[in-house]
């Protein structure tokens, strides 16, 4: 098991993910305005695949198809499945309830490491994630801007897609260390792409997008979410992943509700007092997991 502890690079990189992913908060909240939640992520998977086609056609030659059954984990723990059902969750939960849900991401990535991939178990690992995930509900529980909604099944489907995100990230940690992060992400969209295409056409996001008067305005919104939220977030990921452990890495997931508020303070939000003491219990989680 990897276990260089991170480094200032690995830091770096993992804000730039937090901030590139905390603004796709308010590019979803901006298209969805546009197209239906179904709509809006076959869009995103679309997009994302064709920008993904040459990318997988450059690294052909490095993918490992050997070992096509992680990668088939990967298509679908790590786009296919969390995609379909976080589009679904979010036509009943709103999404301040749905980015906190995704911060049990790096907890389910501790408890299925440790169970069935051979994580090294160690209270400071348990003790920063559980204060990571205080942190994030201090941010969305006790944030009266938040106007948070939903019901049991669809804030379900939310946490049975981050138990997805965690079995990705586990399987690209122990069995694609060495598989360079493009070829990784293209060649999961490659398996997976297809079924994006019919999705648009089945779900009407191709004819809305030219038949709504705001139709162009809302594929630009989700050009920024397929460019830089899937595509270059996906890469970016991969590549924390390999350089760090897959703890590490999950630990965005911590971050981006701090970078929603921050990006939402631009945008006319006030930060209060409560939002800053859940900014440095995520920290501080952060901290103590690297330990």
């Amino acid at each position: 098991m990897y276990s260089r502890p991170p480094s200032a690079l690995d830091w770096l990189l993992l804000f730039i993910l937090a901030v590139v992913w905390g603004a796709s908060f308010l590019f979803i909240k901006k298209s969805v305005a546009i197209f239906t939640p179904t709509q809006m992520a076959m869009w995103r998977m679309v997009l994302a695949t064709a920008i993904y086609l040459p990318v997988a056609a450059l690294y052909w030659s490095k993918i490992d198809w050997k070992r096509w059954k992680p990668l088939v984990v990967v298509a679908f723990c790590g786009s296919a499945i969390p995609n379909f059902l976080f589009a679904v969750a979010q036509q009943h939960v709103d999404s301040s309830l749905a980015g906190v849900l995704n911060s049990l991401t790096p907890l389910f990535t501790l408890i299925l490491g440790v169970a069935f991939f051979e994580m090294k178990f160690s209270g400071n690992k348990i003790l920063g994630v559980i204060m990571g995930l205080a942190g994030a509900a201090i941010l969305i529980l006790f944030n009266s801007k938040s106007g948070m909604s939903g019901n049991a099944f669809y804030t379900s489907l939310c946490a049975l897609a981050t138990i997805c995100y965690a079995i990705n990230a586990n399987s690209v940690n122990t069995w694609l260390r060495d598989q360079h992060p493009a070829a990784i992400a293209s060649a999961a969209f490659v398996l997976t792409g297809w079924m994006f295409g019919i999705g648009l056409w089945l779900s009407g996001g191709w004819e809305a997008a030219w038949k709504h008067e705001r139709g162009l305005e809302g594929l630009g919104y989700i050009g920024y979410l397929a460019l830089l939220g899937t595509v270059g977030g996906s890469i970016l990921y991969f590549w924390l992943l390999q350089r760090t452990s897959a703890i590490f890495a999950t630990s965005v997931t911590y971050l981006l509700p701090v970078a929603a508020i921050v990006l939402g303070a631009f945008d006319g939000e006030v930060i209060g007092w409560l939002d800053l003491l859940g900014t440095a219990v995520i920290l501080t989680g952060l901290y103590i997991a690297r330990k």
